[in-house]
């Protein structure tokens, strides 16, 4: 049932011939920032957002269409009852680029979600895991060491991020807000991604 899954390799080699300064977690964290403040922009609105944040003149066709299809197939994971959604990190067996990266992630979902400009009033526990986003972004996790321990701390702080984001999806985009053709507040972000 899952569309064509982008992986964390592809878009990181996507992203630096392009020229980007932002790497694939960061670029997914932003994605779903986006999509958890409410925003399906189109394809033209989501492509000039993308190149910004990536500090590219302009995106490249492949990345371009991977971009979209991570949107996507996030919109539907955070959309999922069954709590399918996982946030997009390195896989590489050393504990300090695994935290890192789950770090951009969430810099880029802080970033995503001011740009989604969310309308109304944010949920108490969505504003906490919000802070908690900005603490996480501020880590150093280079001095991470591989080691058991640490291994499930850094699994525990992956499973909260990855259970918040969730969350925060969840309290700002209650179901009657997906049915409701236009009505509440404007919705800034324009149509469903295609």
């Amino acid at each position: 049932m899952s569309a064509a899954q982008v992986s964390f390799d592809d878009l990181a080699n996507q992203i630096v011939a392009a020229g980007g300064k932002i790497g694939p977690s960061e670029l997914h964290g932003f994605i779903c920032g986006l999509l958890a403040a409410g925003a399906r922009p189109d394809k033209g609105r989501w492509k000039k957002e993308t190149a910004e944040f990536l500090d590219l003149e302009a995106l490249p066709a492949d990345l371009t269409r991977d971009s979209l299809v991570l949107a996507e197939q996030s919109l539907q994971d955070l959309s999922d009852k069954n709590f399918a959604f996982q946030p997009l990190l390195s896989t590489g067996e050393e504990l300090a680029e695994r935290g890192q990266t789950l770090c951009l992630w969430c810099e880029g979902f802080l970033h995503g979600f001011g740009v989604g400009k969310y309308i109304g009033e944010l949920p108490a526990t969505s504003s906490e895991a919000l802070k908690d986003f900005a603490e996480i972004a501020q880590l150093d996790a280079t001095s991470l060491e591989n080691g058991p321990e640490q291994e499930r701390e850094f699994f525990e702080v992956q499973e909260y991020v990855r259970m918040a984001a969730l969350n925060i999806f969840v309290e700002c985009n209650p179901p009657s807000a997906e049915c409701g053709p236009g009505q509440g507040d404007d919705q800034p972000a324009g149509p469903t991604l295609h």
